[in-house]
């Protein structure tokens, strides 16, 4: 439906020149009301691809709005917030330490336990400056982990164990090896430290290495210290004791490394758990008091989203999962193997909307039989692997505006990646790389962060949808409201026209013509819209003759 703009005196408004026609072309139309034909809304707007055959695998939706699930409704999919608790994964006080005294205690680890330590309250550990790392360890032979941990802290930095050498990690950056591998069902005492920009000294029982490494940690995504782990997962299987962490540089003579005479705190030392105490909590010795805590219980307390009313509909029912802090995640069991993407075509999709953002943010990984792929963002930039074979960024770039906005990813096997924004065809770019399908052995999924927490997303997330098959654009799921287009824009005259339609659905171009018989004649009108409150606003200014006005979808 047309609206057309005639010249009108001073402060009059003749109705009789808004001209109401309909028009047929090869695009579907929509009527918009009184004054303006939206030309172009769906049908066919971006590529000129047909979608294939499509099977709906995962569809969350997050309306439950309360407890401790979310279910798809598709495949009896359940997603538990947070990582389920393991009721055998409970820190044992043990009496076989390095030192072999009567009063001395130790803390032994089995079936996934380990500890954490809030250091949220004002942080000790989160620093750019020196730092050493030093304890006693006995790795028990039974473990077949190729990484454990042994201390980490806020996603950022950690001392562990790689097929049982001993490591140094600046995660997402480089894990450091140090030469040094540890004999199993012996007590060692291990160190590492750590000078930001120049490298990291090893100690291993008095020996020493020093591995040059220049580049410097990640930001810190959380306050958390794991004793025995790392990033609130993969734990060491064995025992530990005498466990520190010192602000600065310790020579080997500081070093707590006698085994039969345990030292004290040092002035600069931050933490310093010495596990003597018969049952949890353990406490630090040093000045500033950090009890531990069993990571399981921390685990399901900390890593859970939580439930939300903000939503991209706005809907009274309506709900989302908004994951404050990094590490918070969402796994779903999937035993039977529903995603699974046999020819390689799928499409993922979901509503973000940002919080404090890492570089990259992992919304959506599967890692199992059938199908091995990720789906996530970085730099605001819509991102999807093929696990085991590549990592593709995209130029698809989310508005930083503080709203809910819709991103998708449409994988043609064999072909393409289309990468999409609100809707709007952002990138394509070539890929015959194809999906790794039945090499995997996870039996489940992870929502909003990778299995152990890395690359964690910040925000808020609704109706995440799996799909086998290629979607097709104007089938997405962009619509704020699902399947209800923009409502009516309208058309002022006063001594100009002022044309407003709705920012969302976003895309849309605003043409005029004079001649709107002749379809060449339209054109994109001159300047920017004016953005408010969701709605852009056109003022075209009054001319001699008639204007026809349309919104059109390229």
């Amino acid at each position: 439906m047309y609206g057309s703009a005639a010249p009108l005196g001073a402060g009059s408004v003749d109705r009789n020149e808004i001209e109401m026609s309909m028009m047929h072309c090869n695009r579907t139309r929509q009527k918009f009301g009184v004054s303006l034909l939206a030309a172009s809304l769906l049908s066919g707007f971006l590529s000129g691809n047909s979608a294939s055959a499509q099977v709906t695998l995962a569809e969350f939706k997050f309306d439950e709005g309360s407890g401790t699930v979310t279910r798809s409704l598709t495949n009896d999919l359940t997603g538990n917030l947070g990582l389920p608790g393991n009721p055998d994964a409970v820190p044992i006080s043990s009496t076989d330490t390095p030192s072999g005294a009567a009063s001395d205690r130790s803390v032994q680890l089995a079936n996934g336990a380990f500890l954490v330590v809030n250091d949220s309250p004002s942080p000790l550990l989160a620093t750019t400056t020196p730092l050493t790392l030093e304890g006693w360890v006995k790795r028990d032979s039974t473990s077949i982990a190729t990484y454990e941990g042994i201390m980490g802290y806020g996603g950022a930095y950690k001392l562990g164990l790689q097929a049982s050498e001993l490591i140094f990690t600046l995660f997402g950056v480089v894990d450091i090896p140090s030469g040094f591998v540890l004999t199993s069902d012996e007590w060692h005492h291990v160190a590492a430290v750590w000078e930001p920009g120049v490298g990291v000294t090893f100690y291993y029982d008095g020996a020493s290495s020093f591995v040059e490494e220049l580049r410097p940690s990640n930001a810190y995504l959380n306050n958390f210290l794991n004793l025995g782990a790392e990033r609130l997962g993969t734990p060491i299987t064995g025992i530990i004791d005498r466990l520190r962490i010192h602000g600065g540089v310790l020579t080997a003579e500081q070093l707590d490394s006698v085994a039969a005479t345990p030292k004290g705190p040092l002035a600069n030392t931050l933490v310093a758990y010495s596990f003597n105490e018969a049952t949890m909590p353990y406490q630090s010795s040093a000045t500033t008091p950090r009890p531990t805590v069993s990571g399981a219980d921390f685990v399901s307390q900390q890593l859970a989203p939580l439930w939300d009313t903000d939503s991209p509909s706005g809907g009274a029912s309506d709900r989302s999962l908004n994951f404050t802090t990094g590490g918070m995640r969402v796994v779903v069991p999937d035993p039977n193997t529903a995603i699974r993407l046999e020819n390689g075509d799928f499409t993922i999709q979901a509503w973000v909307k940002f919080g404090a953002q890492a570089a990259r943010s992992v919304l959506f990984f599967n890692n199992g039989p059938g199908a091995a792929v990720s789906f996530s963002i970085e730099n605001r930039k819509v991102f999807v692997t093929t696990l085991g074979i590549l990592d593709r960024p995209s130029n698809a770039a989310i508005p930083d505006d503080g709203g809910w906005h819709h991103i998708a990813v449409a994988h043609e096997s064999g072909k393409e990646f289309r990468f999409y924004v609100d809707g709007i065809l952002g990138d394509t770019i070539a890929y015959t790389g194809g999906v790794l399908i039945d090499v995997r052995t996870a039996t489940e999924f992870f929502i909003g962060s990778e299995p152990t927490g890395g690359l964690p997303y910040v925000g808020k997330l609704d109706r995440l949808i799996v799909t086998k098959g290629l979607v097709a654009p104007e089938n997405l799921d962009f619509r704020p409201t699902p399947g209800v287009d923009p409502s009516a824009p309208t058309l002022t005259i006063q001594t100009v026209a002022e044309i407003a339609w709705p920012s969302l659905p976003a895309g849309y171009v605003l043409q005029s013509t004079a001649t709107p018989e002749t379809p060449a004649s339209w054109a994109a009108v001159p300047g920017t819209p004016v953005a408010s409150e969701g709605t852009y606003k056109y003022y075209a200014p009054i001319t001699a003759q008639k204007m026809f006005y349309r919104l059109v979808k390229p």
